[in-house]
């Protein structure tokens, strides 16, 4: 597992083979939309379906967050498809410092789950500043060849 923090360590992007790109508004109902869209761009590039139920996770994780902890009006989310990883990409407008890491929920908490699950199942994961616009982009990392 690669630690998960952007100024120790910097994962390049894959050279993606294919690409998707889409924007939701930065409501609650956003997160099932975002999965939806993910799940259709994967199914037509005929990602394994334990790749699809991962990337479903973290998408869902990183759009919720974005919604529940930042002041976005809208989030960025990005799929790229390499040789033999997966790459998704969440950004948002918000304006925290990066060096996201998972907390330690209590055994009663009902959330502050989701980074602690991202972190066990992805190869990959942090959040850099967004270059174009304020804010931050979260990602993680996925090996394809994973059933």
């Amino acid at each position: 597992m690669v630690p998960m923090f952007p100024a120790a360590v910097h994962v390049p992007r894959p050279r993606p083979r294919k690409q998707a790109q889409f924007e939701v508004p930065a409501q609650r109902s956003s997160v099932g939309t975002a999965r939806h869209l993910l799940t259709e761009w994967l199914g037509r590039w005929h990602c394994p379906r334990g790749v699809i139920d991962t990337a479903q996770l973290v998408i869902s994780e990183f759009a919720a967050n974005a919604v529940l902890h930042t002041a976005s009006d809208r989030i960025v989310c990005r799929v790229l498809q390499g040789e033999r990883r997966l790459r998704i990409e969440v950004c948002d407008q918000g304006t925290g410092p990066v060096g996201l890491a998972p907390r330690q929920a209590g055994p009663d908490s009902t959330n502050g789950r989701g980074l602690q699950l991202v972190d066990t199942l992805a190869d990959a994961w942090g959040d850099i500043p967004a270059v174009r616009s304020r804010g931050r982009v979260v990602w993680a990392e996925l090996r394809l060849d994973e059933a």
